[in-house]
């Protein structure tokens, strides 16, 4: 076969933890990783072209399967917001900071993300500017007489409702219909004011959606909702438990059923931690001053005592990613983006530092930001630099190992064997 692209110099980190390749190449060709190895294996044929990453080292793309498109603009996160444009203006966002892969769970409007994760999955939208999509469709939650209900808050109306197990199997069904990638619920009562779905109700709702070969993913926060969800058949959790942590019968639990969770740290992260991320120069690269605004006069907004609250409820948090790393627990990288102030494509970098700061070894993290849950979502051609392989690959001035930052200091960025003009692409934000 002709043509192809060889890429040599690099530091290779394939992302399925082995250790790095020093001074390697990748063989791409037709979109695919021909053949990964150190330099002194690399293929001598005049007609590749030839790319010379000498000093900077290559990592598979990220993988993000927890987060909500369409949302947030300018800033701000409304259902107003929510459309095919600005749906796909975020999976722009999210391939330019080499997330290749972004799951939406619960929220979609109108069918939007699940036509547009058809048009990708039959090739009628083959755009390597767009990270690929998948879609729980409509989530499910427990109404609240006289409010909303305890899904999204900022999208209720969006989410199903349902009191019976009667009504949770109908519901599934109905989403089901749509071919979506998962079923996602919320039980949550948003610190007691908003009605959770009863145990009875969850357990028929994760049965019916394992009857359809779905997957179930709960939102949770308190501990005896995990246990409650896990025991039900739940296959993941959105969050790790919060105050007080997991305890050793959840931990238990989780690796007996083999149920995983997604860390969803960044987004208690950033308030705490004060507006300096904000000025990060990478962050600005797609998200003007301005659109930073409003989040900066929310953390000027912050009392004191609730300032220390949140640090402390961040603390447990990190305790409780050591806990569940310590116990075997299947841990995913999840930067519930789209949301607040979790800024799309950037997010998912800060997950990444939030997790390595919290004691997760930085090769450990990439794993779990990248192949891991690429298994889960069952990409199997993807999530590491392995022969045979998509060649999606996200090159680094600096080595993340040494500094987890580093993933976030961006030289380029292949889909698919395609290289993106990101100087393009950033253009049309900035």
């Amino acid at each position: 076969m002709a043509g192809g692209t060889l890429y040599t110099g690099a530091r290779i980190i394939r992302g399925d933890g082995s250790e790095p390749i020093d001074d390697g190449f990748l063989l791409v060709r037709d979109g695919l990783l021909e053949s990964v190895g150190p330099m002194s294996e690399a293929p001598s044929d005049e007609s590749l072209a030839s790319v010379d990453l000498a000093g900077k080292t290559v990592m598979p793309t990220i993988v993000n399967p927890h987060g909500h498109i369409g949302y947030l603009k300018h800033g701000v996160t409304d259902a107003a917001n929510f459309s095919r444009e600005n749906v796909l203006d975020h999976l722009r966002r999210l391939s330019y900071y080499g997330v290749s892969v972004f799951q939406s769970l619960g929220t979609d409007r109108d069918d939007i993300e699940i036509t547009i994760r058809n048009e990708q999955r039959d090739g009628t939208l083959d755009d390597p500017e767009l990270a690929l999509l998948l879609s729980a469709a409509t989530g499910l939650a427990a109404p609240t007489p006289g409010s909303t209900n305890g899904g999204a808050f900022f999208a209720p109306e969006a989410i199903l409702e349902v009191s019976s197990p009667d009504e949770a199997r109908a519901a599934v069904r109905a989403v089901a219909a749509k071919r979506p990638d998962v079923i996602k619920f919320w039980v949550d009562s948003r610190d007691g004011t908003k009605e959770k779905l009863a145990p009875e109700v969850y357990a028929a709702l994760i049965d019916e959606a394992h009857r359809h070969g779905l997957r179930a993913i709960a939102h949770i926060y308190e501990l005896d909702d995990a246990k409650g969800v896990v025991a039900a058949g739940a296959d993941g959790t959105a969050h790790m438990v919060r105050n007080p942590g997991p305890d050793q019968e959840l931990l238990d639990m989780l690796v007996a059923k083999d149920v995983f969770v997604f860390t969803s740290m960044g987004i208690q992260r950033a308030l705490p931690a004060g507006p300096g991320w904000l000025d990060d120069p990478t962050l600005l690269e797609t998200v003007p001053v301005e659109d930073t605004s409003g989040v900066r006069a929310m953390m000027a907004a912050i009392p004191e005592e609730v300032d220390d609250r949140l640090r402390e409820g961040y603390a447990v948090l990190e305790r409780g990613l050591r806990d569940y790393l310590a116990a075997g627990v299947c841990v995913l990288l999840s930067a519930d983006s789209g949301v607040m102030h979790q800024f799309i494509g950037y997010a998912e970098h800060r997950e990444l530092e939030a997790m390595v700061v919290a004691g997760m070894p930085a090769l450990d993290a990439i794993t779990a930001a990248t192949l891991r849950p690429a298994e889960m979502l069952g990409l199997h051609d993807r999530g590491s630099l392995v022969a045979g392989k998509r060649a999606d690959l996200l090159i680094l001035h600096d080595d993340p190992l040494t500094d987890i930052t580093s993933t976030r200091r961006i030289s380029s960025v292949v889909i698919g064997g395609t290289p993106l003009d990101r100087v393009a692409m950033r253009a049309t934000w900035i």
